[in-house]
């Protein structure tokens, strides 16, 4: 339409201009040469005001049609902001329906109502790592067959699930952990809790004993692959009973009555210094009491009664920074002291067997400017109430007694931490003589990618002296009492999702 309305004009005025101009046409005698003149200017003039006119009428049409093509462009954004918020919010709906929440807070993964009543956190871990085992096979009776062990393993594959139900004062906590052996899932803490006013819980059910750091402090935040060989012949690890746990400002103080050694550990929780392979059987239910098959059920536990209670001292930094042994780049200085007991009495009728017995420990630990400093002494005093029986020590009472000191230092600040560790355990002739002493030094480093989230850790423990026992998940194995040294090489990469 605009061409057509141009081309009118167009031919209009162009007819004009050659009319007034082209030589040989005669006009009536009665117009002057100055009339003529005055019309062609006048002719001119219109066409100039046509031009102008024409000019703005199709500014006018461009404009329209501009306006129609940006509206229509709009339009079209507009349809696909809103089909975007529509499938979003159809991912959403379930949740919206019910007033939940759902995401990642940069720690977990979490589901929770609108207002905090219910909260379900999941998180995981996995540990895949390779050790190279070499030993000194000795002379003696029990010489050692294959002096060299090698391969891989998956240590820790682990399901995290934690939060609350009804009240955010009412928690409970489940973790399932994946046996490296046989590739079956099992509960490996099961608990509940209630937050009786600030600072204070109250809690029941299977979890660590609250006594040796290093155990308390998560495997996924230790310096070295696995925790020390001290850590693993002092450790109470899982027991079931209740406690009381009281956090303040600079001090926190953890008390609980539970069921012994290792009493959340199922068929592992024997002690390793009075089992020695004699079959043994509870007096009050004839249940076998050999190594793996005792049940977590309150007929077969081996103690009458056992405490452990725990305090914690904060003389610089914050909680947070007690929770692993790194020296993270801008934490500032941080100082901490803490000591712990357990106590227990053992299993009335069951004297060959998990004896009473009094543990005791004091650690410390100082993180300043990349450097970090752990150190722990820990001591065993055991009853023995069948002493000198078939398989059983011939000393009344043993004392025993180890020390770890570890160090690290970030060498590049979050990234790449060098560590060594020193360790010492003295048996006090609970063998016999033939293992009194044992000393281990490790060295190693980490590389960390983002933190514990994601690390790569290498190190080598060297055994100067031979091991009454071996410990799997630390790589060592079971010496003759003639050997010498033995050696352990660990890789390990870490994953926390």
């Amino acid at each position: 339409m605009v061409h057509a309305y141009f081309s009118r004009r167009v031919r209009f005025l162009l007819a004009a201009v050659v009319a007034f101009s082209l030589p040989g046409i005669s006009l009536a005698g009665s117009v002057s040469e100055m009339d003529l003149l005055r019309q062609q200017i006048a002719a001119l003039e219109a066409s100039n005001r046509e031009l102008g006119e024409l000019r703005t009428e199709v500014a006018q049409l461009r404009s329209t049609q501009e306006d129609q093509w940006v509206n229509s462009r709009r339009k079209e954004e507009l349809k696909s902001m809103i089909s975007e918020v529509l499938v979003d919010a159809d991912m959403r709906s379930s949740l919206m329906g019910s007033h939940m929440t759902a995401g990642h807070n940069g720690k977990n993964f979490f589901l929770a109502s609108e207002d905090g009543s219910f909260l379900l956190k999941m998180k995981g871990q996995i540990q895949f790592r390779y050790i190279g085992s070499f030993q000194d096979a000795g002379s003696g009776a029990s010489a050692i067959d294959d002096e060299t062990k090698t391969g891989f393993v998956i240590r820790r594959a682990k399901l995290d699930f934690s939060g609350n139900v009804v009240d955010p004062r009412l928690g409970y906590a489940i973790q399932v952990a994946i046996d490296r052996g046989t590739n079956t899932a099992s509960s490996d803490k099961i608990a509940i809790s209630y937050g009786l006013s600030e600072g204070f819980t109250l809690w029941g059910g299977e979890d660590k004993a609250p006594f040796l750091r290093e155990e308390l402090t998560s495997s996924s935040r230790q310096q070295a692959v696995e925790r020390s060989f001290v850590n693993e012949v002092f450790t109470m690890d899982k027991v079931q009973g209740v406690g009381l746990k009281i956090k303040k400002d600079d001090w926190m103080t953890h008390v609980m009555i539970n069921d012994g050694y290792k009493s959340g550990d199922g068929g592992t929780r024997q002690n390793r210094f009075t089992q020695t392979g004699v079959s043994q059987v509870n007096a009050d239910t004839g249940a076998d009491l050999s190594r793996g098959s005792v049940s977590g059920d309150f007929n077969d536990d081996q103690t009458d009664f056992a405490i452990t209670a725990r305090a914690d001292f904060r003389f610089a930094g914050n909680w947070k920074q007690m929770k692993d042994f790194a020296a993270w780049d801008g934490e500032g200085k941080a100082i901490f002291v803490g000591t712990a007991i357990h106590y227990e009495v053992g299993e009335t009728g069951d004297d060959a067997f998990n004896n009473n017995f009094l543990s005791w420990t004091m650690d410390g630990s100082v993180e300043q400017g990349g450097t970090n400093l752990y150190a722990a002494i820990v001591g065993q005093h055991t009853d023995l109430e069948a002493a000198g029986a078939s398989g059983q020590p011939s000393a009344d009472d043993v004392d025993l007694l180890g020390v770890v000191v570890q160090a690290g230092f970030m060498m590049v600040p979050d990234k790449f931490e060098p560590f060594v560790r020193y360790e010492h355990v003295d048996f006090d002739n609970w063998f016999g003589g033939a293992f009194d002493e044992v000393d281990i030094v490790t060295v190693g480093f980490n590389y960390y990618m983002k933190k514990h989230a994601a690390k790569f850790t290498l190190d080598l423990l060297y055994a100067f002296d031979p091991l009454p026992f071996r410990d799997e998940g630390l790589g060592l194995q079971q010496d003759d009492a003639d050997s010498d040294e033995q050696m352990v090489l660990r890789a390990q990469y870490q994953m926390l999702f």
